[in-house]
């Protein structure tokens, strides 16, 4: 299933989610339990990887991971990459500038960067030294050609790149050689806050100065690489991707002979984790998945509070959508707390719904921005739609001018967290005269075949956060110019949202840029742009053997680190 990671992080259609560009591979330093099975929130400053130091770990080893599809674009940067799928690959083959902790806190990847320093803050100039052996797998040293190419390529001014975000990069006045060719040296045109999410991961400039070749080079498998392991091969016919050690690293070597990535319907890798066929599993929203797993000897439960949550995006530009008024009364109409309940209440976390776009409930800076949409309001939702011109005769279906209140809301198949989701919204807006046909297709297209074309009313997946919540959420909510969405799949925004995200990511002042944020988070409510379900249990059920990996909550995982105990 697709995870969607925004570039703020990702998108995820399983019960997991998306991710997009503001994500970037890391260590997992913390080494605390991130419970989250109290009925309370998890910590957003510890995880649960079962951590083990390097030396008393087996040598050697595959690990087996699931995914929900063999990536459609290995360039993360690219329209169809940015997704979580793609970003669990290419953490293992790509360069990337820093690695979080459990409580987010930055850490130089020094395999890759020997310094990383704000130097000059007027204006603001951020001066990368490139690590003397760090080197692409076609022998080119990596320089300050590559950290060029990379901001030329997703800065937005050439639409010849088909980008899923600028987020950062636009905000580049340029990339200049330093004292060597190993240094770097990014000028500002503006102050920007989270500029400490960029370069993760970072591509070659051999295939970011072609926009064909950054389009569609990266389709069929990775292409120029430069990480602890490299491409072994990529079966289609099986449908796995297959790593191994790379013995040109120059860091500390892969404790993993190979890390293989097999697709498995997401309802269906409980039982492969269950057999012994893969081991670990996303749990997410599942609780049948998660009884299954604490009842299973030699599997092990991890939580943490991580920055991920699931959602029902809207789209706007549907013909019974692009009303506000109507997107507001369906939004009125639907309990979300009643949603929560059903999909986090059993498994024992925090499932209070989520009113903010924005930032999780463990994360300062939350509050309840949804207005009127806080609370369910049947009453109120059919007086809109009344007054919106869709009338009802008895129990029916609404209509206005021939046309009946139908909202196609689709799905991926083998998600069952999706089909309860859906099916509970079914209910609720059967009570306002709203008919909603849910449709289930395949995993494999609904990103690239609906999704990303904007071919359905309703739909609902997760979001896969990063440690800079506000420049990340940039391209989920910027308002699409033309053909260009950028993360924005409901396709609706302001100008006033775009002015406002504008000034946020040039404050430094990180209790300023909280409140701005939280004004940007009241307009995405008013447009009705998605609603926010709830923050997305980070649950991973594992081999109780496997070490350095599991919950990371905010961290980044270390893959040379990754292994299994005797």
């Amino acid at each position: 299933m697709r995870r969607i990671r925004p570039l703020r992080a990702a998108v995820a259609v399983t019960a997991v989610a998306v991710v997009l560009a503001g994500c970037g591979g890391g260590s997992d330093n913390g080494n605390g339990n991130g419970n989250g099975g109290d009925g309370q929130a998890a910590s957003a400053t510890e995880n649960d990887t079962n951590p083990v130091d390097r030396g008393e770990l087996a040598d050697g080893g595959d690990l087996r991971w699931p995914l929900g599809e063999i990536p459609p674009n290995f360039n993360y940067y690219q329209f169809d990459g940015t997704l979580k799928d793609t970003n669990d690959v290419m953490s293992a083959l790509m360069p990337h500038a820093f690695d979080f902790e459990a409580d987010a806190t930055p850490v130089l990847a020094e395999d890759y960067f020997t310094s990383i320093e704000l130097t000059s803050e007027d204006p603001q100039v951020v001066t990368y030294d490139i690590n003397e052996d760090a080197t692409w797998s076609d022998g080119t040293p990596i320089t300050f050609e590559d950290l060029k190419a990379q901001w030329e390529a997703s800065n937005g001014t050439n639409p010849a790149y088909n980008i899923s975000s600028s987020n950062g990069y636009d905000q580049i006045e340029s990339v200049e050689q330093g004292e060597s060719e190993k240094q770097a040296v990014v000028t500002y045109a503006n102050p920007y806050a989270d500029w400490q999410a960029l370069y993760s991961p970072l591509y070659p400039a051999s295939t970011n100065t072609d926009p064909e070749l950054f389009n569609t080079g990266w389709i069929e498998a990775p292409l120029v690489t430069a990480g602890p392991f490299q491409l072994q091969g990529i079966d289609a016919t099986a449908q796995t991707i297959t790593l191994e050690r790379n013995p040109d690293w120059w860091g500390d070597p892969a404790i993993l002979d190979r890390i293989i990535y097999r697709v498995i319907d997401i309802d269906a890798q409980i039982d492969a984790l269950a057999n012994g066929e893969i081991d670990f599993i996303d749990v997410g929203p599942d609780v049948n998945a998660l009884q299954r797993a604490e009842s299973t000897e030699g599997i092990d439960v991890r939580r943490a509070g991580g920055p991920n949550f699931r959602h029902i995006t809207i789209n706007g530009t549907s013909p019974v959508l692009s009303d506000v008024n109507v997107r507001q009364a369906l939004a009125k109409a639907i309990d979300r707390q009643t949603i929560a309940d059903a999909l986090v209440g059993p498994l024992g976390g925090d499932s209070t719904k989520l009113d903010n776009h924005i930032f999780m409930r463990n994360q300062e800076g939350y509050q309840d921005n949804a207005g009127d949409l806080s609370e369910p309001d049947v009453d109120a939702a059919n007086a809109q739609l009344d007054e919106a011109g869709w009338t009802r005769e008895g129990e029916g279906t609404r209509t206005k001018d021939g046309q009946e209140l139908t909202i196609r809301f689709v799905i991926p198949s083998g998600v069952s967290a999706s089909a309860q989701e859906a099916e509970l919204v079914q209910t609720m807006l059967a009570e306002v005269g709203a008919d909603v046909q849910i449709e289930t297709v395949s995993v494999d297209e609904f990103f690239e075949n609906y999704i990303l074309i904007g071919d359905y009313d309703f739909t609902v997946f997760s979001w896969i956060g990063t440690q800079f919540p506000i420049s990340s959420s940039q391209s989920i909510y910027a308002n699409p110019q033309g053909e260009e969405i950028q993360q924005n799949f409901a396709r609706v925004g302001s100008q006033e949202i775009d002015d406002l995200f504008a000034e946020v990511v040039q404050i430094l002042d990180p209790e300023e840029a909280r409140e701005v944020a939280n004004q940007i988070d009241a307009l995405i409510w008013e447009e009705v742009h998605s609603l926010t379900l709830y923050q997305r249990p980070d649950i991973i059920a594992a081999n109780e053997k496997l070490a350095n990996y599991g919950a990371l909550g905010f961290a980044t995982a270390r893959y040379q680190d990754i292994g299994f105990t005797e």
